[in-house]
């Protein structure tokens, strides 16, 4: 069955790296509008970022159309407002930690309003900013995982798991609700013949693409997770220099949390989230007046903790690495050629965290 992608149902995003669901292809999208987005609090910047598309009735295609002329802002419990511009097919916003313009600390209660054009309004929920939760570990470990190859058949082929360890409560015996997103980062050297930069080293990050995001929460007999599976990477050329992976574990309100568990419920099935079983997921986003019903995604607030895992290629087992290319026609440009062109995230400058 064909499915297309869309990438607003979570909107959970931080540099690029976007949640996607796919809607069946053939399920009617109802009339209505998505607003799902996330302020994000760390040490250097606050963060924020809202996604904003309209879906129709159309008869053979599911995309949904954004809209970019919107007027778009979060508001703080102190009436501060931070205002968003459209840019790059999101509204973003990004200012220095600590700006007193607009207040971000621990407690305070923060909600999106967005009005259109046309003159609705759309207001979230209020959601608290919870503390930073940070995770006790995190590891990663040579494996398998089952592929099918080009026919069809299922073979095991060698991966990367990766865990973490985090508690489920606070100090203070207060329930944690927590969320991951995983950024893989590697590196790749070139094969240059351009005398005037010669052979480069690239660093590249993209989305981790091994499992869907997962969240949890604790329960009566769980207060703590040990080694729990984020998911497997399969071992390719990415491992062949050095890789990281990027953990980011986000605290998020209990509200939050139902609505996360709620979609990735049905994230790997047939359904859609605007029909699923009892209905579709309700967000935290409705219309000011009331006058439109349909009202999907959601708005949350966060102070993330990042963990990094570093892999050797000792560690990946020795996988082949990225140049040359095992093609008799390579493209004139390629990865090989310059590793800048590798991905629109590639860069030759070294993150200041690395150090493999």
């Amino acid at each position: 069955m064909k499915r297309i992608s869309l990438a607003a149902l979570l909107a959970v995003l931080l540099f690029g790296c976007v949640d996607e669901i796919d809607l069946t292809q053939g399920l009617p999208l109802p009339d209505g509008i998505v607003v799902s987005g996330r302020l994000l609090v760390d040490e250097e910047f606050t963060d924020a970022e809202v996604l904003l598309e309209e879906l129709f009735r159309f008869e053979n295609s599911n995309r949904p159309g954004q809209i970019v002329t919107a007027d778009v802002r979060i508001v703080n419990n102190d009436g501060q407002e931070l205002e968003l511009l459209y840019r790059d097919g999101i509204y973003r916003a990004t200012i220095p930690a600590g700006d007193p313009s607009f207040r971000t600390e621990e407690g305070m209660e923060f909600n999106v309003v967005v009005r259109t054009r046309e003159g609705n309004t759309f207001v979230s929920t209020p959601e608290t900013l919870p503390p930073t939760l940070e995770a006790s570990s995190a590891s990663a470990t040579l494996t398998t995982i089952t592929v099918e190859n080009q026919v069809g058949v299922p073979g095991e082929e060698p991966a990367i798991e990766y865990t973490i360890s985090t508690p489920l409560r606070y100090p203070d015996g207060s329930s944690a609700y927590v969320r991951w997103l995983l950024t893989e980062y590697y590196q790749q050297t070139d094969m240059s013949s351009d005398t005037s930069t010669g052979i480069k080293t690239c660093y590249i990050d993209l989305p981790f693409e091994g499992t869907s995001v997962k969240v949890v929460g604790p329960s009566s007999n769980v207060t703590e997770l040990n080694d729990y599976s984020l998911g497997k990477n399969p071992v390719s050329f990415r491992y062949a220099e050095a890789n990281y992976m990027e953990i980011r574990q986000e605290a998020i309100s209990r509200e939050a949390f139902t609505y996360f568990d709620q979609v990735s419920a049905i994230a790997s099935t047939e359904l859609s989230i605007f029909e699923a079983p009892g209905g579709p997921v309700i967000g935290n986003v409705k219309s000011e007046d009331g006058s439109i019903d349909n009202v999907f995604g959601y708005f949350y607030v966060t102070q993330p903790s990042i963990i990094r895992v570093p892999v050797t290629k000792e560690q990946a087992g020795n996988p082949t690495a990225a140049c040359p290319l095992n093609s008799p026609m390579p493209p004139p440009v390629n990865r090989c050629t310059d590793c800048l062109v590798a991905s629109n995230t590639s860069t030759t400058i070294r993150p200041p965290w690395w150090e493999l």
